[in-house]
């Protein structure tokens, strides 16, 4: 008598595939939104890094700017600190953008995404 052998997946190989894909989804679901947002909020502090008013700001009508920017596309909750206007050795002016984002994943796991870049003129 031949013995056979089985082929293909087990159910629990299925199910455990179909875990972790689950996991990586919502883990997609909440990390990747964090990153669509700060496109906006780059997008909103570069174009005031790009108008002509830019070099004679101060660092409170510069917050100021771009509070009123993010309010506009709908972003809260991003702490005006997170906006510093700097200068390099050469004198050139930029906005230093540092922030983090913590999200619940499940229970008691999160993720912690953190922002930290400048911000300069593309003109």
């Amino acid at each position: 008598m031949k013995r056979g052998y089985q082929q293909g997946a087990t159910m629990w190989s299925y199910l455990a595939i179909i875990g972790m894909v689950g996991f990586l989804a919502m883990l997609a679901f909440k990390v990747v939104p964090i990153y669509f947002e700060h496109r906006i909020i780059r997008a909103a502090v570069q174009d005031v890094v790009d108008s002509r008013e830019f070099v004679n700001m101060s660092n409170k009508t510069i917050n100021s700017t771009v509070q009123t920017r993010l309010t506009v596309n709908n972003v809260r909750g991003i702490d005006p600190k997170a906006f510093k206007a700097k200068r390099d050795r050469s004198g050139e002016k930029f906005i230093l953008v540092q922030y983090e984002v913590k999200t619940s994943i499940m229970s008691n796991l999160s993720a912690l995404v953190e922002f930290n870049e400048e911000i300069r003129s593309s003109r």
